[in-house]
């Protein structure tokens, strides 16, 4: 687990829960946890997710390569078994401020300079340090059960991946889409999140949600200009390393082995 100082953010994973942990949960409404898990996670517990995600740890510090702040958290949640091993076994009341934890599909990087990211956007809530768990928890379950994605299907974008982000009395709670100028897919979006939190979730006043494109934000420019320069920079690596392998001769044999 993460220490205190968050050198190196972990999960010990122990056997298998089907059930949120109470102690990490500080919205323990019964009509929460009875919606939830008999809308959604008993049509899941027998089946996997449709897509494989991957649990990110992200540090705030001063870098312009967004890449390496992330850490690792779990390579592969395949199932709810799988995240409620994950979701009970972290340490929430450790991620420091400014920090993120990050569900995102496998193979996408909760990063602007990811190519699936980087013509989307966000769904934002200001959530209540008092709510922010259960908030972020059920907003995963309904990201990785497909509920999300199910209703953005037909405007053919996106739902990528779920953040929190820790400030001083909120938290910053997120939902990255792939489409960020699908004004239609967005509406949807925004609607769907809203009318599947169960009720004491939702937002008291439009004033605490708000949704941003990725290029929206001030550093979003310095970010694909930095992305780019280190591709190009791996590329010319690698050619220079494949210029300096030794040839091999028409028959297939190396030369210096004549």
């Amino acid at each position: 687990m993460p220490s205190s100082t968050m050198s190196n953010p972990s999960i010990r994973t122990t056997g298998p829960d089907l059930q949120p942990d109470e102690s990490n949960d500080d919205t323990k409404s019964p009509a929460t946890r009875k919606s939830l898990h008999q809308n959604i996670i008993g049509k899941l517990r027998p089946l996997p997710f449709q897509y494989r995600w991957v649990v990110w740890y992200e540090k705030q510090v001063e870098s312009t390569n967004y890449d390496e702040r992330l850490y690792l958290l779990h390579g592969d949640v395949a199932d709810i078994a799988t995240f409620y091993r994950v979701y009970n076994n972290y340490p929430w009341d450790k991620v420091k401020l400014r920090d993120s934890v990050h569900i995102f599909r496998k193979g996408t990087k909760p990063i602007w300079e990811d190519p699936e990211n980087a013509n989307g956007g966000c769904w934002t809530f200001q959530v209540p340090k008092a709510k922010c768990h259960a908030f972020f928890h059920e907003l995963a379950i309904l990201c990785m059960a497909n509920e999300l994605q199910a209703a953005v299907q037909g405007e053919h974008d996106h739902v990528l991946g779920v953040s929190s982000s820790v400030r001083f009395k909120t938290h910053l709670i997120s939902v990255w889409n792939k489409a960020g100028r699908n004004e239609k897919s967005i509406r949807i979006l925004g609607e769907t999140i809203i009318e599947r939190l169960s009720p004491e979730l939702r937002p008291a006043s439009s004033k605490t949600y708000y949704y941003k494109r990725h290029d929206e934000h001030d550093g979003y420019e310095a970010a694909m200009k930095a992305a780019m320069k280190n591709k190009e920079e791996s590329n010319n690596a690698t050619n220079k390393e494949t210029s300096q392998c030794p040839s091999k001769d028409p028959g297939g044999g190396d030369e210096a082995g004549k």
